[in-house]
């Protein structure tokens, strides 16, 4: 059972705040002549004074606006019964209805009182009203004690509209300091007015900015784990880096450790390093249960990007952890943020966990990419067997005229490879790639004949099987031609705001021919250390439908978008080669016929796509899909998909959800094995959401192995929630 209860308390404090201190730093209108009687006046280029009465007392230096008081000041509109302005005092106050409102956001009060100097003042009876996230806000005296420092009594905090709000917060008094930090006296929660939760006191940081504090915590309960408590400190170190330490405390393991430094080098450069250790009372004490940990774990994560003005970029991902077990116990290790949940990297689908280094610059015709690629196992305990590539060094000339000729071409990859692990065959891997092509057009027609010759050479440690020496080379080439064309023509209509559809026919012919070279004695890192002879021809067409929708905003302006996509194609090897990828079986000459259909609404609520692979030889499917899903406005949604793969599986599955009403949906899920005739996974439930809150309920039910859980999470607008499950 876990028990979660996520308040963001600090969060609506902190709009609270915000909201009056935006009030409180208005510009203040300019001193208007003595006009008696006037109904409108211009105290400055940027405010404008109307009132049914307005008058200027010379011997008390007090400007008077009576009776429909408007003053306005760029987007600021501000309406009372009564203003007095004291020059002399630097100060002003309004009186009745007093209504400010700043763009999407109002203020309304009784009594308001502000001395622009000094920047103190008061607000009694105060409502406010924050449009982005729908928070009403009152207090009944509101006093700002000088820059950034106020204190409000009787406040209160609600995200619903109706006058008896489903949920409130009321807080005796509050009181927030210069240093950007809160205290809240006697908070109480309350449902309908019903006191649900209460707190007695309570420091919180209330700046909307990046402010050092304590986080909330995070309570919960698990069989397997117990008692768990989440904490947090973030600290603001400055406007380019920050801190975050996380301590968890779990009554069956022990404290876990954590922190998560941020930084911002520059506008092209940023990144983040994470880190987490703990001693777990759990392995010493169930060693049947984790052979493969051991009682000090811990976990490690990067992430770095960063653009040079060289035109370079720079890429890190870095994850690393103790053992093949600790992602398993701890799934939000490497999420977006530590108090995030749902974020997941799931150890239980993921072989390897990776790690990746990128480093690559582009000129007009060249590109150079450095990378390194680390693999850590998820299933065995150790990953001294694993090949790791570090690094890969791939230098690439892209196609480009020979000696200035516009009918012939050359382009070149140049790949180094470093083959590593701690235990088997090792080794340096150089690979040069050049090819030759002369791009020929008779019409409509395409013809692209080319050469491509190739060499490769290693440096091999740790042979086995009685290999060679450590050194080998390969040398082969490729010969093939290439034949495109486009016929196309264009349909006028008048169909769903198209003014015309294009349809396209895209056929494709090859020839491939790779001679056989000896390759017996060459290691197996990658599939570039194996290439099959070869003399096959590809045959494939594509054709699409394409429809063109005017601008409405300019004649010369159009949109476009692919209604259908469908695609056929199959090669054909005139040698009794097998390559291991389309050709199977030596005597095997036809590879499987592929189909694929794919169609999509320009608005994107439906969707369709079938692929289809025929194995010739069997007269059978090898690979079937099938995939649906529709949507529309109201919120209705239906998803169906079909896997079919020969002597593996037969999967259906389905995703639904329906809106019963405005305020509730229902949804559900289900996972079906046609080949074993058996429900795998079932998902069902309902989502009750009025205005300002929402009740979530939903059923897992797992068959293999069976398995029972639920899940049950109050929200409330603008706060968080409340999560429970099992």
């Amino acid at each position: 059972m876990n028990l979660f209860f996520k308040y963001n308390y600090k969060l609506t404090l902190a709009l609270l705040f915000f909201i009056i201190s935006l009030f409180f730093t208005l510009p203040v209108f300019a001193a208007v002549p003595d006009l008696p009687g006037a109904a409108t006046a211009v105290a400055d280029k940027s405010v404008e004074i109307e009132a049914q009465y307005l008058y200027y007392d010379k011997e008390a230096n007090l400007y008077h606006a009576q009776g429909g008081v408007i003053i306005r000041q760029e987007g600021m509109e501000l309406k009372a019964d009564k203003a007095v302005l004291n020059q002399a005092a630097n100060e002003f106050e309004a009186w009745g209805d007093v209504l400010l409102r700043d763009k999407t956001d109002y203020l309304a009060c009784r009594y308001l009182k502000f001395n622009y100097k000094d920047q103190i003042g008061s607000i009694r009876d105060g409502r406010i009203f924050i449009k982005e996230k729908n928070y009403y806000i009152t207090g009944e005296h509101i006093q700002k004690l000088g820059q950034n420092e106020y204190v409000v009594e009787n406040a209160t905090l609600t995200t619903c509209d109706a006058e008896r709000a489903a949920w409130l917060i009321r807080s005796r008094k509050v009181h927030v300091k210069k240093g950007g930090y809160g205290v809240v006296d006697d908070a109480v929660f309350t449902v309908k007015n019903v006191p649900i939760l209460y707190l007695p006191k309570g420091v919180f940081p209330v700046n909307t900015k990046r402010q050092t504090g304590f986080l909330l915590p995070a309570i919960g309960y698990s069989d397997k784990d117990g008692v768990i408590v989440k904490g947090a400190f973030f600290w603001a170190i400055n406007r380019s880096n920050d801190l975050t330490l996380y301590p968890e405390y779990y009554s069956e393991r022990g404290i876990k450790f954590g922190g998560e430094y941020r930084y911002v080098l520059n506008e092209q450069a940023a990144g983040d390093v994470r880190a987490s250790f703990i001693s777990d009372k759990l392995v010493d004490d169930n060693p049947e249960d984790y052979e493969d940990a051991d009682k000090e774990r811990w976990s490690f994560g990067m992430h770095h990007f960063q653009t040079l003005k060289i035109g370079s970029t720079l890429k890190a991902d870095v994850n690393l952890v103790s053992d093949n077990e600790f992602l398993e116990d701890f799934p939000a290790t490497f999420s977006g943020n530590f108090i995030d949940e749902l974020d997941n990297v799931d150890s239980k689908t993921e072989t390897y966990l990776r790690s990746l280094a990128i480093a690559s610059h582009s000129w007009e015709h060249y590109n150079v990419t450095a990378t390194g690629r680390y693999y850590q196992s998820l299933l065995r305990k150790s990953s001294d067997e694993t090949l790791q590539l570090l690094p890969e060094i791939t230098m690439s000339a892209l196609n480009q005229p020979v000696f200035g000729a516009d009918w012939l071409f050359w382009r070149m990859g140049t790949d180094y490879s470093h083959f590593w692990r701690r235990e088997g065959e090792t080794g340096h891997r150089f690979d040069i790639h050049p090819q030759i092509n002369m791009p020929l057009k008779f019409g409509a027609l395409e013809v692209i004949p080319y050469l491509e010759l190739r060499e490769t050479w290693y440096d091999l440690s740790d042979r086995v099987n009685g290999k060679s020496d450590g050194s080998e080379s390969r040398a082969t080439m490729a010969v093939g031609i290439e034949l495109k064309s486009v016929a196309e023509k264009v349909y006028a209509c008048d169909w769903w705001g198209m003014d015309c559809l294009l349809h396209t026919m895209e056929p494709m012919l090859a020839y491939r021919y790779v001679p056989d070279v000896d390759q017996d004695d060459l290691p197996d890192f990658d599939r570039l250390d194996y290439l099959p002879e070869e003399s096959n021809v590809t045959w494939g067409l594509v054709s699409r439908l394409v429809g063109r929708y005017p601008d409405s905003t300019s004649p010369d302006r159009f949109d476009y978008h692919e209604w259908l996509k469908f695609q056929i194609g199959q090669a054909y090897s005139f040698i009794d080669v097998a390559d291991g990828i389309r050709f199977l079986e030596d005597d095997q000459h036809a590879s499987n016929f592929y189909t694929q259909l794919e169609t999509r609404s320009r608005a994107g609520g439906f969707y369709m796509k079938l692929e289809n692979r025929f194995d010739p030889y069997e007269n059978t499917n090898e690979l079937m899909t099938a995939l649906f899903s529709t949507s529309n406005q109201r919120g209705d949604s239906l998803s169906l998909e079909y896997r079919y793969e020969r002597d593996l599986t037969e999967l259906c599955t389905g995703v639904a959800r329906l809106p019963l009403a405005s305020w509730i949906d229902i949804y559900g899920s289900i996972r079906y094995s046609i080949a074993d005739s058996h429900i795998w996974e079932t998902i069902y439930g309902f989502n009750y959401h009025p205005q300002c809150w929402s009740l979530d309920f939903s059923v897992d039910e797992e068959r293999d192995p069976y398995d029972l859980s639920f899940r049950l999470m109050l929200s409330l607008n603008g706060l968080g929630g409340l999560e429970t499950g099992n």
